[in-house]
């Protein structure tokens, strides 16, 4: 889980070099976990009683804050669109199959943060089916 954080901003921040020196918008950096209790202690500043996971929260949190995150979204473990079941359970979904296949993946978001501005954050619960591209060609293209 920090290993991914921490390789998303790694990447978030890399890119934002790029974006900016081609004058193109920003790529947001969004994290997807089907723990709600994680999601549930990120976006409503609770607490876990599991000293190893405090640091990584409060972290997570501080990347949130600073922007480094851009979206912290939940994703119902239940469902059949999640791409990490391909990696950690015995009868995985096509989720992943779907990524390699056709580059987009299709996820039933069941929870969010939206941020009107630098002050103020609503707490969404709801189901959203949302469709995500992965970074395409475009952007290298432009690059070389």
């Amino acid at each position: 889980m920090v290993l991914g954080v921490d390789l998303a901003i790694a990447i978030s921040t890399t890119l934002d070099l790029i974006t900016e020196l081609l004058g193109t918008p920003h790529i947001p950096s969004i994290i997807c976990t089907d723990s709600f209790s994680l999601h549930e202690c990120l976006v409503k500043l609770g607490n876990t009683k599991e000293k190893r996971l405090m640091i990584d929260v409060m972290a997570f949190r501080e990347s949130y804050e600073r922007r480094e995150i851009s979206e912290i979204r939940w994703i119902n473990g239940q469902g059949q669109d999640n791409p990490a079941d391909a990696m950690k359970k015995i009868n995985p979904t096509n989720a992943l199959r779907q990524i390699v296949d056709s580059n987009e993946l299709q996820v039933l978001v069941e929870g969010w943060v939206e941020r009107t501005d630098y002050n103020q954050i609503n707490v969404v619960n709801a189901h959203h089916v949302q469709s995500f591209q992965c970074l395409g060609s475009d952007l290298f293209t432009k690059i070389r």
